[in-house]
């Protein structure tokens, strides 16, 4: 909490102060009729003022220990014994206030406290445990404000993603060469003009049908990629190698939506289009403990050239944002020169499986 709403609470306090002083106003005690509005007022402040400060701790104990998943009884642990240490002095805390202002007469330790429980104990317990109440809701109301805006902003980078990917299969350059090809292929092979329109189609549907699902299998993931590379290796021809080196029952691992097309895209514009000869792309995905690695390789030039095409810094850049909000510190990205010519792309993140239907990955498909 704030320093403004700790001010706030501590205010609060005053009030059943001014309404318990307005009380014995109105009804002048027998014990001492004649106690003035100030002595009243001072003793009810001490009373009730001393209710705020111990809200400023309740609430630190529940900052402290909040009541969560897994934790709830170490959160009752904690808020029992601060529960039974605050009534306990604030019974004695009304009896010293009661003596002074000539409201009541001294007892005994034992005495006080006993009486103080039957007077005092009830209200006590339910103004404690309201206060613990409503920081807990007001806890509650704080972590779903943020899950919906860590929500909308993940919508949000993904339909950047999402608009990013398009952007670069509408790319007026990328678009003129598969129509090229098309063109060329039509009189000279038929077959394959029809394939690549074929995958075209299905590259855009594939993107398109991504939704605002913020990860899929990886195995859906790989085979709009695919579709990609035989667009683009339609175009390189012998210039364009593609290998891949998948582990096994990896198919249905989750993965960030439209992650691994950017990278294979940055290697081939960056990297492979660069080279007069052409080069080779490498496509690694491995398991490693409690993490999915994806590697993307490139024999060309290396990153430390200058871009050709911003979008593909935007298109890592918005990557990485994804992963910070999907995953916090457990996920990265990262570029970097290969140990003798080249890019390496390296994708972490936590390992966990879909539910999601496998389809069938570049890597097997005929």
């Amino acid at each position: 909490m704030r320093a403004r709403g700790r001010l706030l609470l501590l205010a609060f306090w005053i009030l059943p102060a001014l309404v318990a002083t307005l009380g014995l106003r109105l009804v002048p005690s027998r014990a001492n009729p004649d106690l003035t509005i100030l002595a009243s007022f001072a003793g009810q402040f001490a009373i009730w003022f001393s209710w705020g400060l111990w809200s400023l701790v309740i609430l630190a104990i529940g900052d402290r220990f909040p009541f969560e998943r897994g934790r709830i009884g170490r959160a009752l642990a904690a808020h029992g014994v601060a529960y039974l240490v605050v009534v306990s002095i604030q019974i004695f805390l009304v009896a010293e206030v009661t003596v002074r202002t000539g409201l009541g007469s001294r007892r005994g330790l034992e005495s006080t406290f006993v009486i103080g429980i039957r007077q005092f104990g009830d209200i006590f317990t339910v103004i404690f445990w309201a206060i613990v109440g409503a920081h807990v809701a007001f806890q509650w109301h704080s972590a779903w404000r943020s899950e919906a805006a860590r929500s909308a902003r993940l919508g949000e980078d993904l339909a950047r993603a999402q608009l990013a990917a398009l952007q670069s299969q509408l790319n007026p350059h990328f678009l003129f060469n598969a129509l090229n090809s098309v063109v060329t292929l039509i009189g000279r092979e038929p077959g394959t003009a029809q394939r690549l329109v074929v995958r075209l189609a299905d590259l855009l549907r594939g993107t398109l049908q991504v939704g605002m699902a913020q990860e899929l299998p990886l195995a859906q993931e790989l085979d709009v990629t695919g579709r990609y590379l035989e667009i683009e290796q339609v175009r390189f021809a012998d210039r364009l190698t593609v290998e891949w080196e998948i582990e096994p029952d990896l198919g249905d691992a989750a993965i960030p939506a439209l992650a691994l097309q950017p990278l294979v895209e940055n290697a081939i514009v960056h990297g492979i289009a660069r080279r007069p000869g052409g080069g080779t792309v490498w496509i690694r995905v491995s398991r490693q403990g409690d993490q999915l690695r994806l590697v993307v390789t490139d024999d060309g030039p290396g990153p430390q050239q200058p871009s050709a095409n911003p979008g593909a810094g935007v298109g890592l850049t918005n990557l990485r944002s994804r992963l910070e909000r999907l995953y916090g510190g457990r996920g990265s990205l990262t570029l970097e020169a290969g140990p003798d010519r080249g890019a390496v792309a390296t994708l972490t993140v936590p390992f966990h499986r879909t539910a999601s239907p496998r389809p069938t990955s570049p890597a097997t498909r005929a």
